[in-house]
């Protein structure tokens, strides 16, 4: 009996190990916790009984948040399920949106750049930057995401002139460098949990394909700007907006 046991365990064991080996294409579906953007806005003290309110009904949203990660061996897309509302408030709506992704990102490990679209002040834009090398430092720690075994890396990083630490789980089994918003190309696994200030991703549906490649539609055809480009506008917005243009 107990070697039956051990032919079956090890037979179900292979094959995991060879499907994951196979991996091609496969889609991931990311839930969003914004408990620490609460506890940021409040922990000063300073926040009237309104602005915690405000901050209260922003983590209570993000938590009908779902985005999504469709990925094939060179290429993903990032983005939120279409037609998902959140709350019963447009603006609030939007907003949240906003802070979990600033819009939808296509990623091209082969040729190393990534793609926003994204809007601001009622415009679309096309933004293009390259994947740069980032200084992750890669542990030994680990824990369980759904059935894959993933490894913690952490990332310090400077955002708005403070210092924080940014840390990825990452799943070697997937091994396509791939992950939320823009932390791509760096890492020897898919990242199915992000925690970065204010905002944790975690993968709470896997799908993997090892038979068929998705394609992925990269958008063609249209007017793209760099990183620099992109803050100029929207510096330039605000400035029109604080002059009351």
């Amino acid at each position: 009996m107990r070697k039956n046991i051990f032919i079956c365990f090890s037979f179900v064991l292979f094959t995991f190990q060879y499907v994951t080996a196979q991996i091609i294409s496969g889609k991931v579906w990311y839930d969003v916790n914004m408990e620490d953007f609460y506890e940021g806005g409040i922990k000063d003290g300073k926040a009237t009984p309104e602005l915690k309110r405000m901050f209260r009904m922003t983590a209570d949203a993000a938590k009908n948040i779902q985005l999504e990660l469709i990925f094939n061996k060179g290429q993903s897309i990032f983005q939120h399920q279409k037609g998902l509302s959140i709350s019963d408030i447009d603006m609030l709506d939007d907003f949240v949106k906003s802070l979990a992704s600033k819009g939808t990102y296509y990623t091209d490990l082969i040729e190393g750049i990534q793609l926003l679209q994204t809007s601001y002040d009622g415009k679309e834009y096309s933004v293009k930057s390259k994947i740069y090398k980032l200084d992750w430092t890669l542990t030994k720690e680990q824990k369980q995401i759904g059935r894959f075994l993933c490894y913690k890396a952490v990332l310090d990083k400077s955002i708005a002139g403070k210092n924080h630490k940014i840390i990825a789980w990452y799943a070697p089994k997937i091994p396509f460098s791939f992950g939320p918003v823009d932390y791509v190309g760096n890492l020897p696994g898919l990242i199915l949990e992000l925690i970065i200030p204010g905002t944790t991703y975690t993968a709470s549906k896997i799908e993997i394909d090892p038979k068929k490649e998705v394609t992925i539609d990269w958008p063609k055809d249209i007017k793209t700007m760099t990183e620099e480009e992109y803050k100029k506008e929207g510096d330039k917005v605000k400035a029109q907006l604080d002059r009351g243009w």
